[in-house]
């Protein structure tokens, strides 16, 4: 009986957003000028078709000796994207394709969409993405239809499709992607728009398919589903106030497989009205925030509060953080003419709001980024954050680290500092500069950030740049200090750098070299040094076709805890971009003519 309750629900919101989608595209019709509609459709014949986009082809090689491979010896690419133009409408399209692979479980993909726009209607088709706010529907990807319509002072916009592929687990691969549930979801957004305000009603919704995979062995899976339903605004108080708010409400179902719930526990609190038809496994949970801003010649303030509950998740974020509490104040500043600027918000952070938790946390939390450019000459910059947000880091090339993809974190304290300092010298520029990062950031699985999961980086450089426009040279020399603590890996690299570029031909062709040299210190004393060099070039046949080749060869020596191996990477790459005008019917000759 559960399954047929599930299933109507989703049949219910998908009838809701076709029927508002008809609704809206009738308004749409009815509102245009028919006799306008008649003059363009007499001319439609001698419209020209304006067609621009471009391809890009991509082939990499790889070859080790030494060690197992890291990646399969050959793998491919194809990207494309193209714009149709014709009589007003405009529909952009972009495809992206690589080839499959076995041994490593690193998946194919298939990325292809297009957005036709006509004025203020826009058609959404395949892999496309919508935002509509940070507590509902924010920017992730989805591949099915979706819609946009902004007729005068009114915005409506819907969306249907799937938002996260199914992957088995597969015990035979080396690197095994963590097994999940189809996910399928649909969002809708209502608003208007005018002088000095605006304000939004949404919806939106996800569930697991539990038959789109085998039950998981090593790990439990389970297949949930949410519910999430928000109103926001924004609202203009006078010449110099503003004012920014959100409430959200998200019912989630850890396990949509269970039980329902029957009785009072069965009110639209829990349902959002219809739109979750609620388990033994419910969670719920509101959000809100709202921001005053303050604004005058040289100087703005604000003032801001947020509230995340526990219980409130939604499937339409990569993430998201919760039990979490914000007070926050602001200012930005300029001062010295706009020589030195300054932009600061600090606040306090309050977690384990329902004590549900022994132990909560409460501390200060603050952005700071402060910029000072006394000269053209000299430009120095810091920042400092320790707020929530999303940060993806790609760790430094270490061959002897077992995976080289990107490594999805959520950043909890970053501090920067860089200092330039440009020679004299308009025709040659040139230039010296420092930079420090340090970041402090904690791991996500499954779209739950792990508080007591944390890695730390370091990162220091000294960078020398010299450009010589004439001859179309360039050269750089650095010195790169990394430490890295995640886990119980801990590592520090020093890596001495240098580069050059040149081109030829009336820049036509440009070459590049650029070599380095990691020393690798760990935690237990076994030193690694790894040599890496690489060769680039790129050629540019005419405004239309680009062939590029770059070439990397690192080796490693041998140490006590590891043996040394050589690896090759190569990328063979072509690009071409066009623009097109076609017409269906030649142009009318002009009065009087022969």
């Amino acid at each position: 009986m559960q399954h047929i309750d599930i299933k109507t629900a989703q049949a219910a919101c998908r009838t809701r957003l076709l029927i508002m989608g008809m609704c809206c595209i009738a308004l749409a019709a009815g509102a245009q000028d028919v006799g306008q509609m008649v003059n363009q459709g007499k001319n439609i014949g001698r419209t020209p078709l304006q067609i621009t986009g471009g391809l890009n082809l991509a082939n990499n090689f790889y070859a080790s000796n030494g060690i197992n491979a890291r990646r399969d010896a050959l793998q491919w690419r194809i990207l494309a994207n193209m714009n149709l133009n014709f009589a007003g409408i405009n529909a952009p399209f972009s495809l992206a394709f690589s080839d499959a692979n076995q041994q490593f479980n690193l998946p194919a993909y298939t990325f292809a969409g297009i957005s036709p726009t006509y004025k203020w209607a826009r058609l959404h088709l395949g892999d496309r993405s919508l935002n509509f706010s940070k507590y509902t529907l924010n920017s992730i990807n989805f591949r099915g239809v979706g819609f946009e319509l902004e007729p005068g002072r009114l915005y409506f916009a819907g969306m249907y499709g799937q938002l996260r592929r199914a992957v088995a687990e597969d015990f035979q691969s080396q690197q095994m992607l963590e097994p999940a549930y189809r996910r399928t979801g649909y969002g809708l957004k209502s608003g208007i728009t005018g002088d000095g305000y605006e304000y939004n009603i949404m919806v939106f919704g996800a569930w697991d398919d539990p038959n789109s995979i085998e039950q998981p062995l090593n790990r439990v899976v389970l297949p949930a589903n949410n519910a999430v339903a928000s109103i926001n605004g924004k609202q203009q108080l006078g010449k110099r106030f503003g004012l920014d708010m959100e409430l959200a409400r998200s019912a989630f179902n850890q396990d949509r497989r269970l039980e329902p719930l029957i009785g009072d526990e069965r009110n639209a609190a829990n349902t959002l009205l219809g739109l979750l038809q609620p388990t033994v496994s419910l969670i719920t949970g509101n959000a809100g925030r709202a921001k005053l801003s303050y604004q005058t010649r040289g100087l703005g303030l604000n003032a801001g509060y947020e509230r995340i509950d526990r219980g409130f998740r939604t499937m339409g974020a990569l993430f998201f953080l919760s039990d979490a509490e914000y007070y926050t104040m602001g200012f930005n500043k300029s001062l010295l003419k706009n020589k030195f600027n300054v932009f600061a918000n600090g606040g306090i952070e309050r977690t384990n709001l329902d004590d549900f938790e022994r132990n909560g946390t409460q501390r200060f939390v603050g952005s700071l980024n402060a910029n000072y450019a006394p000269s053209e000459q000299w430009n120095f910059n810091t920042s400092f954050s320790n707020f929530q947000n999303t940060s993806k880091l790609r760790t430094l090339f270490d061959p002897g680290s077992p995976v080289d993809s990107i490594i999805l974190a959520q950043t909890t304290q970053t501090i920067n500092g860089a200092v330039t300092y440009n020679l004299p010298g308009k025709d040659n520029p040139s230039s010296i500069s420092l930079i420090l990062t340090q970041q402090q950031a904690n791991s996500i699985i499954d779209d739950v950030v792990q508080t007591d999961s944390e890695s730390r980086f370091f990162n220091g450089s000294l960078i020398y740049s010299m450009s010589r426009p004439a001859r179309d040279l360039r050269f750089n020399a650095s010195l790169n200090a990394n430490r890295t603590q995640v886990a119980v890996f801990d590592n520090f690299v020093l890596s001495p750098t240098l580069g050059i570029t040149k081109g030829y031909f009336n820049k036509k062709l440009q070459l590049n070299a650029r070599t380095s040299y990691n020393l690798v210190l760990d935690a237990d004393g076994n030193d690694t040094g790894i040599f890496n060099f690489g060769l680039g070039s790129s050629l540019r046949v005419n405004k239309l076709h680009t062939l590029s080749f770059n070439t990397n060869l690192i080796n490693r020596g041998t140490s006590s805890a590891a043996t040394g191996f050589t690896e090759w990477y190569g990328q063979l790459m072509y690009n071409y971009n066009f623009t097109r005008n076609l017409r269906l019917l030649r142009p009318a000759a002009p009065a009087g003519g022969n």
